[in-house]
C-alpha cells in the first residue's frame, strides 16, 4: 500500500445493502478503495451441508431458499442434477414451462437488483418504480404457483403443475408493459448525472482479468 495512510473496513457477512452472505475487506485513501477482497460462500455451503444429512425429495422445499431474490433458478438446477442422476426425461411442455418461469424469474430478480443500485446510488425513484412494477410479475408468481416469493414449482420430473387457463396472455400483458417502462427507466438512471458521476471509470476490470 506504500507509505500513504489508509483505512481498512471490514463489512459483513451480515451486510444491509446485499442479499446473501459475504464478506468484505476493503483498503482506502480517502474516498478511494484501493484494495478490494470479498470471501464468499457463508450462505451456500450451508445449505450444502444442511443438505448432505437430507433425502433427495426432502431438499426441494429448502433450494429456493438459496437465492431470494431469484429462487427459480436453484428449483431448476436441483430438479435437473436429480433427473440426471436418475435417468429421468421429462415431457416436453414441462421443459417449457421451466423456461418461462427462469425468465421471469430473471425479470424480477433484474428490477429488485436494477432498483438496489439506483437507491444505494442515491436515485431513489428507481427502487419506487422497480418494486411497483416488479410486483407485477410476482402477482404472475402467485397465479402459476400460489406463492410470490418461494414457488417449490420445479422439482425432479417436472414441475407441480400446468399452467392455467389464460396465464400465457396475462404474461404478455405484462411483458408489453414493462417494455414501455425501459425509456423511464433508462432514462432516469443511465442519463443521471449522480448516477454517472458514481459509477464512470469506478471498479473497471479488464477483459483480460474478466475472463
Amino acid at each position: 500500500m506504500g507509505e500513504e495512510r489508509y483505512f481498512e473496513y471490514f463489512i459483513g457477512p451480515q451486510h444491509p445493502g446485499v442479499t446473501g452472505n459475504m464478506s468484505y475487506h476493503f483498503w482506502a485513501i480517502g474516498d478511494e478503495i484501493t484494495r478490494a477482497e470479498a470471501n464468499l460462500g457463508y450462505l451456500h455451503r450451508g445449505f450444502e451441508k444442511l443438505m448432505e444429512r437430507r433425502l433427495w425429495y426432502q431438499n426441494v422445499p429448502m433450494v429456493p431458499r438459496i437465492c431470494v431474490p431469484e429462487p427459480d433458478v436453484n428449483e431448476v438446477l436441483y430438479a435437473m442434477a436429480v433427473e440426471k442422476l436418475l435417468g429421468w426425461e421429462i415431457p416436453e411442455r414441462a421443459v417449457y414451462i421451466r423456461m418461462l418461469v427462469l425468465e421471469l424469474a430473471r425479470l424480477s430478480a433484474f428490477l429488485f437488483y436494477f432498483g438496489g443500485v439506483g437507491g444505494t446510488l442515491g436515485v431513489y425513484t428507481i427502487p419506487n418504480w422497480t418494486i411497483s412494477d416488479r410486483d407485477f410479475i410476482l402477482d404472475l408468481f402467485e397465479e402459476l404457483t400460489g406463492g410470490r416469493v418461494y414457488h417449490i414449482y420445479s422439482e425432479p420430473g417436472g414441475v407441480r403443475r400446468d399452467m392455467p387457463e389464460g396465464f400465457g396472455e396475462k404474461v404478455l400483458e405484462t411483458m408489453d408493459y414493462l417494455e414501455k417502462r425501459l425509456g423511464d427507466y433508462d432514462r432516469l438512471l443511465f442519463d443521471n448525472a449522480v448516477f454517472r458521476k458514481r459509477t464512470m471509470g469506478v471498479g473497471v476490470i479488464s477483459k483480460e482479468d474478466a475472463i
